[in-house]
């Protein structure tokens, strides 16, 4: 058992806030009867624990009380405490993965303001959508590729310099759809993009290809990836067979 002090020295936590969590519920210390001071037992710090853990991932003392309520009583039982640590564990990595996914809207806004060199509400009310109603892209693409694939797909690392490099490239593309697709410049661009695809693929033309195939779009479908157009495809298909003498290797 501690008293307050010790659990304040302990633990970090301040006395006041010890205070503050009882007056809430979220920690119910033992009251001796003579002097009424706190004794805080082993079940106490496990409660203080998930406080913590909930806390720092900025949940609300109302929400936290909920969680604990539905806890055990830990009475020094390893079984508990590994029970608890798992299920703390997994909740981290559920809302990790919130996170994730909130971290990919948010770049490619960005990737798509790069791109077009513009802000466009349409893509502010999808990123505003797609965090209501999350999309099912991931699942379709661990459908698609394998696990390692998909280790390597440039949708994956959103922190990828390289991804963000494609915006630029996309905006040439977009900037030459009117030009011939023998012409100096977009010879120059398709130059650029399989310099690209190497780079970002690793030199791994059958992955290149199977994405490829991925992105593009099926009949009266949109596009995939944003910008990748039926229109930019196959403008980057014509410029990529020109270049290579009439090979189809396609980024």
């Amino acid at each position: 058992m501690y008293t307050v002090g010790q659990l304040s020295k302990l633990t970090g936590v301040s006395v006041r806030t010890l205070h503050y969590y009882e007056k809430m519920g979220l920690l119910q210390p033992d009251r001796n009867t003579g002097n009424q001071y706190r004794s805080y037992s082993e079940n106490d710090i496990l409660r203080l624990q998930k406080i913590a853990v909930l806390k720092h991932m900025h949940f609300k003392l109302s929400e936290i009380k909920i969680v604990l309520d539905k806890g055990e009583v830990a009475h020094n039982n390893v079984a508990v405490w590994s029970r608890a640590l798992t299920q703390q564990m997994a909740f981290v990595k559920q809302q990790q993965e919130k996170l994730q996914a909130v971290e990919h809207l948010l770049y490619s806004t960005l990737y798509a303001m790069r791109a077009s060199e513009q802000v466009n509400i349409d893509e502010m009310l999808g990123f505003i959508r797609e965090l209501e109603q999350p999309p099912q892209g991931k699942e379709l693409r661990q459908q698609y590729f394998s696990p390692e694939e998909l280790e390597l797909l440039p949708i994956n690392d959103v922190s990828n310099p390289l991804a963000m490099e494609w915006a630029d490239i996309l905006r040439r593309v977009k900037g030459l759809l009117a030009e011939p697709p023998d012409s100096p410049a977009a010879q120059q661009l398709a130059s650029s993009i399989i310099e690209y695809a190497d780079k970002m693929f690793g030199g791994d033309e059958q992955l290149i290809q199977k994405y490829w195939d991925y992105i593009t779009p099926q009949e009266d479908q949109s596009a995939r990836v944003y910008g990748m157009t039926t229109d930019v495809m196959q403008y980057m298909d014509a410029i990529i067979r020109i270049y290579m003498g009439g090979e189809d290797p396609r980024p």
